[in-house]
């Protein structure tokens, strides 16, 4: 469904179809999400790669998605549930040193059996994502008009990771929702500073 105004006039919009070659619209018209997971894992290179270019440092104080001020929002948690040259754990992506630190390993299944909400085919893939916010950073600089900055930031964060996995021959899909309070529990996260925002699922074609 798409919000069309019939009754008033329009102006038809020409698409350029060239025969050069150009990768990111070619990526931007393939985009879509996996759902034939079957839990083949993801090598150290294919996960150093996506984080790094979807939300690591590119450049100095830079990430390679756009965010508010100078606050980047967002932390990232792996739980690799499928491991391969990583074990099988959870993890939080420190972009700083471009590393993943652990925090559990390994995961007992009782301890995030809760947080799913349907949906099993998300239940296979190698990697579940977690996306969350802290807000007070940003709470302190623009009041009430930045609590929607972090929702624009993920939404910018998962295009990336997007449209860099088909050619890191990875498969992806976001998820729509989870537990959030058994996902908190889960990461051990303080719900009055960090709260998750989003969720993903991936792993290796």
């Amino acid at each position: 469904m798409y919000k069309q105004y019939k009754r008033l006039a329009s102006i038809p919009l020409p698409i350029d179809v060239t025969e050069k070659k150009d990768q990111l619209r070619e990526l931007l018209v393939s985009r879509c999400s996996y759902r034939e997971f079957s839990g083949k894992p993801i090598s150290t290179k294919q996960l150093s790669n996506l984080l790094y270019y979807s939300a690591g440092l590119v450049r100095p104080d830079r990430r390679p998605y756009p965010f508010a001020g100078k606050w980047p929002s967002l932390e990232i948690y792996l739980w690799i549930r499928k491991g391969g040259d990583i074990k099988r754990g959870v993890y939080h992506y420190d972009p700083a040193t471009h590393s993943l630190e652990v925090l559990l390993q390994p995961v007992v299944i009782e301890d995030a059996q809760d947080i799913w909400m349907g949906q099993e085919w998300q239940m296979k893939a190698a990697i579940i994502g977690f996306v969350t916010a802290v807000y007070v950073p940003i709470m302190s600089r623009y009041g009430p008009w930045g609590a929607p900055f972090p929702l624009i930031e993920a939404g910018h964060f998962m295009q990336n990771v997007y449209l860099l996995c088909p050619p890191l021959g990875l498969g992806c899909c976001s998820i729509g929702r989870f537990r959030e309070s058994e996902v908190i529990r889960f990461l051990d996260l303080d719900p009055h500073e960090e709260y998750p925002v989003y969720y993903f699922a991936l792993e290796s074609l």
